[in-house]
Order: C-alpha cells, then sequence, then structure tokens
C-alpha cells in the first residue's frame, strides 16, 4: 500500500488534505515541513502532502524555499477551506477567558490576528510544528489553561472543547496543498483546473529581464495565476521566480515555454504540470 506523509500530528489541516486526496493508503506524520518533503525525497514514502499558500498569510515559506533547493516534483494540488477554532481542555471550558497561553502552528496564529488582538492582547504565543501539535499540547496539559488553534477534526482527535468558532480574519480562508511526489495519481475527485509551475533564475545585470520573462507567458496567450520573488541566497539582487499558469494538460505548450526561456538565458525548471482540486465546505 502506497505511503503518504503530511505535516502532523492527526487532525492537522494537512493530513484533512491528504485524507480526502488519496482516501486510502498509509498515511505518516512528519514533525516539520522540511523532513516531509526529505522523507519524499529519500523514497520513505511516495507522496508528500504540503501546504504551499494561504488566502491571508500568503505563501508558506519553509514549503515554497526547500521545493526550490530540492526540486521534487508536483503531481497535484487540492484546495481546502480553512476554519480555525479556539480550543481548550474540557476541565477548562468554564474558564477559558483566562487562558494563560495560546499554541499554534505560525499560520494559523497569524489567520487569527484579529481574534487574539482584540480578546487575548497579553495573553503568552507558543508557536509550534502544526496545528495538532497545539492541541496535542493541551491535552497533554489538563491542569493548566492552555488555549489551541487548529480544525474541528483537532479538537476532535484530542477530546478538546471548542469555546470559539471560525476566529480566522475573513470567511473565505483557503489553504492550498501541493502533492510532491515521482510518481503521477488520479486523486478521483472533480477537477476544477489543470496548471503548471515553473522557478525562473532572474540575474541582477540583465535589464528588461522580468519584462523578457513574462512576454513569452504573454506571446503564448497564457495566463498567470501568481507569480512570486524569492531570493535565490546567493547575493542580494538574485531572485527566483515562482509562476503558476493555467494551462490544459498538453504537455507539449509547456515544453515550448521551457525552451524559449531557457533559449532567452533564463534557467528554467518545471516543477510540476499538475491537476487541480478545490474542495467546498
Amino acid at each position: 500500500m502506497m505511503k503518504i506523509g503530511y505535516l502532523g500530528p492527526k487532525g492537522s489541516f494537512t493530513y484533512s488534505a491528504a485524507t480526502r486526496y488519496f482516501k486510502q493508503g498509509t498515511f505518516l506524520s512528519y514533525d516539520s515541513l522540511i523532513d516531509l518533503i526529505e522523507a519524499q525525497l529519500e523514497k520513505e514514502i511516495t507522496y508528500a502532502m504540503v501546504p504551499i499558500e494561504n488566502t491571508i498569510e500568503g505563501s508558506v515559506l519553509p514549503t515554497l524555499v526547500h521545493v526550490y533547493e530540492t526540486l521534487p516534483s508536483i503531481q497535484g494540488e487540492i484546495v481546502l477551506p480553512i476554519r480555525q477554532q479556539l480550543m481548550v481542555h474540557p476541565t477548562q471550558q468554564a474558564n477559558w477567558r483566562n487562558i494563560t497561553k495560546i499554541c499554534s502552528h505560525p499560520q494559523a496564529l497569524a489567520q487569527s490576528q484579529l481574534f487574539l488582538r482584540a480578546n487575548f492582547p497579553k495573553v503568552e504565543i507558543e508557536q509550534v510544528g502544526s496545528t495538532a501539535q497545539g492541541a496535542r499540547q493541551v491535552a497533554t496539559h489538563p491542569e493548566e489553561c492552555l488555549g489551541a488553534i487548529g480544525s474541528k477534526e483537532a479538537a476532535n482527535e484530542f477530546g478538546l472543547t471548542i469555546v470559539q468558532s471560525d476566529i480566522q480574519s475573513i470567511a473565505t480562508n483557503e489553504t492550498r496543498f501541493w502533492v510532491l511526489s515521482a510518481a503521477p495519481v488520479d486523486a478521483k475527485l472533480q477537477k476544477n483546473s489543470h496548471k503548471a509551475t515553473f522557478f525562473v533564475d532572474l540575474p541582477e545585470n540583465k535589464p528588461g529581464a522580468l519584462y523578457q520573462v513574462l512576454s513569452v507567458f504573454a506571446n503564448n496567450q497564457v495566463n498567470l495565476t501568481k507569480i512570486e520573488s524569492r531570493p535565490q541566497k546567493t547575493r542580494l539582487g538574485e531572485y527566483f521566480f515562482v509562476i503558476d499558469v493555467a494551462i490544459d494538460d498538453k504537455i507539449d505548450k509547456v515544453n515550448e515555454l521551457m525552451e524559449v526561456l531557457k533559449e532567452q538565458g533564463y534557467p528554467t525548471h518545471l516543477v510540476g504540470c499538475y491537476p487541480v482540486y478545490h474542495i467546498d465546505e
């Protein structure tokens, strides 16, 4: 049976994305995104489910940077609605307004920052590796008035009580997740679209470089759905660009774009040409 890795423990949003995408398999938990991606590259697992972008907080940088550095292949994308819940141990339910510390993943904390500023402006915040790790910490310390922010599934998994629901800053909060693997996979879900992702290195000393790169897509009438720059970690002024484009599943057009970019002197990596699945509530 295929092995699927996710950012855990069980009850995390990444776990939810993995089980919806694959439905069955052996699901393995990893404590960090880097460990998860490395496990797939080293073939400990066949597939790695990783978060890549959120409506409120934008790109998940540890994922983006490590994928750029190691170049695994993207085989699919799933988009999930994200609803953040404030939860406590059942023994602390009546006392939840006196929470002394809130534990969660940095993304969940940032997505809930308006709620936290309004209700717990002076409470200690502890960042942990995943929302489910925060829930587990609350569950294992019932004698303390701790809070966690995460999913309903995390509350159910660790026997916690939700005291405030849907505390994310906007109602339409969503997160994109990539499936990383060398092996294609059919999710058996209704496909919403098809996408390709490129990494393009841009030198600092070439005038009009970004314009020339973008003109390749414009001249081929290819629609960009995302463009983002990140430092190459070489020296100041040198960047790589993440470019997502909407495209059908014919690889010929993708290969044509790559060839043009390389001919113009821009090192280009096709990270994946893959289906996108959008999950409603």
